[in-house]
This record gives C-alpha cells, sequence and structure tokens, in this order.
C-alpha cells in the first residue's frame, strides 16, 4: 500500500485506484448526512445510559460519606440512603417552586397593568421634577406592556399544547428516566466490580508505565471532579436554606421560589449568585420598592457569609484555581457548552491545571533545577520621620 503513496500515478492500475478512491471519497462526503443523523439517532438512544452515568457519579459522593460516617463501611445501606435523599429533594422542590412558579405567573399576569401605571406616574415625576422629556420612555413602556399583555394572553393556549405534547411524550420520558435510574443503581452497586475491571482492562491494553499514568490522571480528575461538585452542591443547600430563612423571616413573597432559584444558580462559581438574584429584584421592585432592597440586601449578607465563612471550609481549595483562571473557566464553559460547560469548566481547568504543574515540576527534577517558591508579598515599610 504504501508505495501507491511514495510515487506518482504511471500505469493504468494506479490511476483505477486513485479513481476508485476518489469516488469512494465523493460517496462517503455524500453520505456523512445520513451518517450524522444516525449518529444523532445513537446518541438519542444512548442518553438515559449517559444520564445514569451522570447520576451514580453524583450520588457516589453521599453515598460515601453515609457509608464512611453513618454505616460502618456498609455500601448497601449508605447507596439505600443516597437515594432516599434524592428523591426526598427532588419531592421538596417539586412541592416549593411548582405552586410557586405557577402563583407567580398568574400573579404577574394579573398586575401588568398596575406595574406599567406605577412606571408611568415614575416617568412622569422624573419629567416634572428633573425636566426630562419621556415621551419616548413612554411609549416603550406602553408598548412593552402591551406585548406582555399578548403574551400572557397566549400563554394559556401554550401551555395547554405543551400539556398534550408533554401527556404524549410521557411515557418515553419515563422509560427513558426509569433506564437513567436502573443505570445509576447497577453501577453504584457494582462499583467496586467494574474499576476492577476497567483497571485490567487498562493494564493488558497499555505497557505498565503508560496505564499507570492513565490511572493516576484519573484519580486526580476524581477526586477534583468529585470535592468540586459535592461542595457546590452543599454549598447551594445551605445558601438557598439561608436565603429562604431570611426571607420568611421579613415577611418577603415568593420565598421559595426565589430560594431554590438562588440556590440553584450559587452552583455556578462567581457569576451564579447575581444570575439568581437578578430575577427576583425585578418581580420584587415591581411589587414595592422596598421589598426590592430588603431582597438585594439579604442576598448581600447571604453572600459575605457563603464566601467568607461556610464556601472556604465546605470546598477547602478543591481546585486551587486562581479568581481569573475560574473567570475564564465559566466564560469559555458557557460560550462553548451553555450552563453545564459554566459548571464543569471550573473543575475541567483546575485538572488541566494541576496536570501541567506535575509536568513542570517533572521537567525541573528532569534537569536537576529546584523548584522556586513563589515570591512572599513585600512588608510596607513605614520611615518615621525625625523630630526637629
Amino acid at each position: 500500500m504504501k508505495k501507491y503513496f511514495d510515487r506518482p500515478p504511471s500505469t493504468m492500475g494506479d490511476w483505477l485506484v486513485l479513481a476508485a478512491g476518489t469516488a469512494l471519497l465523493f460517496a462517503a462526503v455524500a453520505r456523512l448526512p445520513a451518517a450524522l443523523m444516525a449518529l444523532g439517532g445513537l446518541l438519542a438512544l444512548l442518553a438515559p445510559f449517559g444520564w445514569g452515568l451522570v447520576l451514580a457519579y453524583v450520588l457516589d459522593i453521599p453515598t460515601r460519606f453515609f457509608a464512611q460516617k453513618l454505616f460502618g463501611g456498609r455500601r448497601g445501606w449508605a447507596l439505600g440512603a443516597s437515594y432516599a435523599l434524592f428523591f426526598g429533594v427532588l419531592a421538596l422542590l417539586a412541592a416549593l417552586v411548582v405552586p410557586q412558579l405557577v402563583q407567580s405567573i398568574t400573579a404577574f399576569a394579573g398586575r401588568l397593568a398596575a406595574y406599567e401605571k406605577t412606571i408611568r406616574q415614575l416617568l412622569l415625576w422624573v419629567q416634572a421634577t428633573f425636566g426630562i422629556d419621556m415621551a419616548t420612555a413612554e411609549q416603550l413602556v406602553q408598548t412593552v406592556g402591551s406585548e406582555l399583555q399578548g403574551w400572557f394572553a397566549s400563554l394559556s393556549r401554550q401551555a395547554a399544547q405543551a400539556a398534550a405534547r408533554a401527556a404524549g411524550d410521557a411515557a418515553g420520558a419515563a422509560a427513558n428516566a426509569f433506564v437513567a435510574l436502573a443505570v445509576s443503581i447497577y453501577l453504584l452497586s457494582g462499583k467496586e466490580n467494574l474499576l476492577h475491571a476497567a483497571h485490567t482492562c487498562l493494564r493488558a491494553a497499555l505497557p505498565p508505565r503508560a496505564a499507570g499514568s492513565v490511572l493516576a490522571v484519573c484519580t486526580l480528575a476524581n477526586r477534583i471532579f468529585s470535592g468540586y461538585l459535592g461542595g457546590q452542591i452543599v454549598d447551594a443547600l445551605l445558601v438557598g436554606g439561608e436565603t429562604f430563612a431570611l426571607m420568611s423571616i421579613f415577611g418577603l413573597e415568593y420565598a421559595p421560589l426565589l430560594a431554590v432559584l438562588v440556590g440553584v444558580t450559587n452552583i455556578v462559581p462567581v457569576l451564579g449568585p447575581f444570575l439568581g438574584a437578578v430575577p427576583g429584584l425585578i418581580i420584587l421592585l415591581l411589587e414595592l420598592p422596598w421589598k426590592a432592597a430588603e431582597f438585594a440586601i439579604i442576598i448581600f449578607v447571604v453572600q459575605q457569609v457563603d464566601g467568607n465563612f461556610i464556601a472556604p471550609r465546605i470546598l477547602g481549595g478543591a481546585t486551587g484555581l486562581p479568581g481569573l483562571g475560574v473567570l475564564l473557566a465559566i466564560v469559555v464553559g458557557g460560550a462553548w457548552f451553555g450552563i453545564p460547560g459554566m459548571v464543569l469548566g471550573v473543575p475541567t481547568l483546575a485538572v488541566l491545571a494541576a496536570l501541567l504543574k506535575q509536568a513542570v515540576g517533572a521537567g525541573l527534577t528532569a534537569r536537576g533545577l529546584p523548584e522556586e517558591p513563589p515570591p512572599a508579598p513585600q512588608e510596607k515599610t513605614v520611615t518615621k520621620k525625625a523630630k526637629n
């Protein structure tokens, strides 16, 4: 085969082989859309298995904790406790969020006229007080209000159509959920045997040194991902609970809905708390401005307590990334993969940074060079003026 690539075609056989190869290439390109569609269908069929793998990885974190702290190493009892916790959290979220969401949408739709009137009065006050022409802004408010009223008027029809489609897809969704649940139970219950089989296959397929390197990378990635995701989930639960408690104390409306929203978005580092606070501020600002101010103060207090006391102790520097690295991982991951990329971009970059640090250390060791410590912070020197 190599002789056909080392010289230009010169004989009839060479030209026939070249023509046949070109025809096969064009045929493959022509069939590429169908192949991509088939690949998409295959991925859709395998999606429940992927979700089962994700669920198993997440639930393995509390399973290991329960097995070590509560059940004396008995993994079966710990596995049952993890699934009981999982279904309990789902039921609690459904009980808190769904009624509040329906109530919020209904109340917001019913108060659109009052909101529009309030904004117009505010614009008139600004115009009368500061002499600023607000005619364009008032027209914009009227247009937006009309569009929102039309959208909410069609929302009931869209909800009915969505309910009909959901009822038609309920059987398929239930089957996929059951498959994902069964896959997660199988993976968690047979974790030790599956890991042993994977290690055996890896040692059989690769040289000992390469197999050891792959295992070391997998161990490092698992340590960073499990520590980061587990810490973020616990931190999100605490932030949501603190927000709900403070909103209930101050008597603010929509406390369950907004607390769940703040807690869930808190999983996204740095930007998550602000993303979760914006909808609550808008909703409460349209109700009464002082309610929005109270909510902003609550979010500020919760984030200060979480950022300075709770999160550092829970996460414990699981990533080891500086603030700029975390922001870079969030921006790039979000641009490429959306919200999942924002969540998983930070531990992924942390794994790459840890591997790069190990490679740099190995290179310095191979050259007999010591690893230089980071520069110590410079202390400010205070010069005393001589007394006259």
